[in-house]
C-alpha cells in the first residue's frame, strides 16, 4: 500500500495517509489534490474532506492494521445460492411445521425477502424442542398470497 512520506508535499491519489488536525487521529485515504488542499476519504469509502498537507503524515503499524480490516472486502454467504439447508422440521410438530412455512416465505425472492429472518427459523427448529419457543411465533403459516 502506498505511503505519504513527505508531508510537505501533496501526495498522490490512492496515498493512505493519517490527518493530525484538529487533535484527533483520522485514517483516510487522498482522492484528489486542489487548490493546495488533500481531499481524503476513509478507508473502504465515505465522504472526503479536506486536510491541509502540513496536517498529514504516514500511518503507524497499528493504523496500517486498521486500514487493512476497513479496506479488505467481505464475502457474505446466502441461501440463495444453496449454502443454507432447508430446515427439517421435527415430525408431529406442529410449531416446526409453521417454521418452515415462515422459512421459505423469507427465503423467497421479493419485498418479504430477510435472511435473518430464516436464520431465525432455522436455529429455533435445531433448538428443538420448543416448549417454551425461544422466539415469538407469529399466528399460523404465512398469508397464501406472501408464499
Amino acid at each position: 500500500m502506498p505511503v505519504c512520506n513527505n508531508p510537505s508535499s501533496l501526495p498522490a491519489a490512492g496515498v493512505f495517509v493519517a490527518d493530525t488536525g484538529g487533535g484527533r487521529v483520522r485514517l483516510g485515504q487522498v482522492s484528489r489534490t486542489q487548490s493546495g488542499s488533500v481531499y481524503v476519504r476513509p478507508p473502504g469509502g465515505g465522504a472526503e474532506w479536506a486536510v491541509s498537507p502540513g496536517d498529514l503524515r504516514a500511518p503507524t503499524e497499528e493504523e496500517w492494521a486498521r486500514i487493512r480490516v476497513l479496506t479488505t472486502p467481505v464475502l457474505v454467504l446466502s441461501a440463495d445460492h444453496g449454502l443454507r439447508p432447508r430446515p427439517e422440521p421435527v415430525p408431529d410438530c406442529t410449531p416446526c411445521a409453521y417454521l418452515v412455512q415462515w422459512f421459505d416465505h423469507y427465503t423467497r425472492r421479493g419485498p418479504q425477502h430477510d435472511e435473518s429472518a430464516a436464520v431465525d427459523c432455522a436455529v429455533e427448529i435445531r433448538n428443538h424442542p420448543h416448549d417454551p419457543p425461544k422466539m415469538t411465533l407469529k399466528r399460523g403459516a404465512p398469508p397464501e398470497e406472501w408464499r
